[in-house]
């Protein structure tokens, strides 16, 4: 892509004008530049710059000890000879300061089993979360039981909700979402352990490691509660059990 000179690009620019042409039927004539603004196509090389700067900020985010990250010093050094094929995009970007981007640290979440519970001095919770798609509709089901500091009275709250329509919302949404709903219920507590407790493994795997699966909205919202949780000296972890396993919350969530 960095690589990418007028003389290279000639072959793209004529895939890019078929391509507007198909869309809109402009004439042969018609510069491939108007045509792609019609089209509301990106051009070639826009596109290329555009995948530049994110490889170029992904390597960034990369953990210190990646050998790839370490490479980033010898990159953008200017040598007459041997110069590294992606210097242009760092010479170019070398006003972006990348060592200062802000990161993200991935929630943590246990697929494989539960750890035995341990007290803190707020007391502790579990949230069992459920979907299910029923009559054409999508709902989810939560189910909470919180342990007051003290030995207080052990408190169980259950409620289910309707999302939306079958054609509009799926189970695997409607997990994140449940989540999503749970924290928000949650922001206020402090000094509390809280394990969330989830049957589906694919949202689990998600807050895990969130990639371009459906539902970002609510995978957003979830870092954000979670991040506020966090202020509050709470300590939050997301458990994926499996059905087959006997778990009262659960089966109150469904």
């Amino acid at each position: 892509m960095h690589a990418c000179k007028d003389k290279a690009i000639g072959p793209i620019n004529r895939v890019q004008r078929v391509g507007a042409q198909a869309i809109i039927g402009t004439f042969l004539t018609v510069a491939t530049s108007v045509a792609e603004a019609e089209a509301h196509i990106a051009a070639a090389q826009h596109r290329f710059w555009r995948r530049a700067v994110k490889m170029w900020t992904d390597i960034h985010t990369l953990p210190e000890t990646n050998p790839l990250r370490r490479s980033t010093a010898g990159i953008k050094k200017f040598r007459r000879y041997h110069r590294s094929p992606l210097y242009q995009v760092a010479d170019a970007l070398k006003s972006i300061k990348m060592e200062t981007l802000e990161t993200e640290t991935r929630m943590q979440t246990d697929v494989e089993a539960m750890p035995d519970s341990q007290t803190v001095p707020g007391g502790s919770m579990q949230a069992a979360v459920s979907s299910s798609a029923r009559n054409g509709l999508v709902g989810f089901g939560v189910a909470i039981e919180k342990q007051p500091p003290r030995y207080r009275k052990l408190k169980l709250k259950t409620f289910s909700v309707t999302l939306g329509a079958r054609s509009e919302q799926n189970p695997f949404s409607a997990e994140l979402a449940a989540i999503a709903h749970t924290l928000n219920m949650l922001v206020g507590l402090k000094d509390y352990r809280i394990r969330l407790l989830t049957s589906n493994k694919a949202a689990a795997l998600t807050i895990r490691n969130p990639r371009q699966q459906s539902g970002q909205e609510f995978v957003c919202q979830i870092y954000k509660l979670m991040r506020r949780l966090r202020r509050n000296g709470n300590h939050v972890n997301i458990l994926w059990v499996p059905t087959s396993k006997d778990n009262k919350l659960l089966g109150l969530a469904k």
